[in-house]
């Protein structure tokens, strides 16, 4: 049991650096703003049931979407990787355009997906199922994934009291710190998968 709680402590902790929802404030500041109340609220209750359902499929026929392209997990683990040290660089240094914020799908594209359930979450989820022996995989991978978006939600639904307690400087400093941590996550998955395809 200690065991099993500390898989899910420690999946649920790399999915909240990875997704980042404290760091991304400005950028869902900025998604949000032009929306009344009411609806930003079922904006953000929709994102996060969208990625819950995202992290959910992939932790469990993950494998087999994959097998479809001839993929496997170690491609994964570099392209994810890759992706998410993108991700990483820009929340440090801005190197990627803006996205516009004027679409009604904004709650299902860029919030829940890539932004919440994005590549580096997928990954961290599957990395999970195939780290931790069945059947307690299901149970950390699902523990993980609802608390992390539980926290996710809350911090969300409660982002103009955030962004103004953090203050413009706050939120830059910590985007920054998230953006460094993120890139050594994002630098583990790829040489993890080098190494493994290396040692085929």
């Amino acid at each position: 049991m200690r065991e099993l709680c500390a898989e899910i402590a420690r999946t649920s902790v790399a999915l909240f650096i990875i997704i980042d929802p404290l760091g991304g404030l400005p950028i869902f500041t900025g998604l949000l703003r032009d929306m009344p109340d009411r609806e930003q609220q079922k904006t953000i209750r929709a994102a996060v049931l969208v990625s819950f359902v995202i992290l959910v499929i992939f932790s469990t026929v993950g494998r087999k979407i994959l097998g479809l392209f001839d993929v496997g997990l170690n491609e994964l683990r570099i392209g994810g990787g890759l992706m998410l040290l993108i991700i990483a660089l820009d929340q440090t240094f801005g190197i990627l355009p803006k996205r516009p914020g004027e679409s009604r799908d904004v709650g299902i594209v860029p919030i829940a997906c890539p932004l919440l359930a994005g590549p580096g979450a997928i990954t961290t989820i599957m990395l999970t199922m195939e780290r931790v022996a069945f059947p307690q995989n299901y149970a950390v991978a699902l523990m993980s994934a609802t608390l992390t978006l539980s926290v996710v939600y809350v911090i969300l639904s409660q982002i103009h009291p955030l962004s103004r307690l953090l203050g413009r400087r706050g939120s830059l400093v910590l985007s920054k710190l998230m953006g460094i941590i993120l890139t050594a996550i994002a630098t583990s998955f790829i040489v993890q998968g080098v190494m493994a395809l290396g040692s085929r």
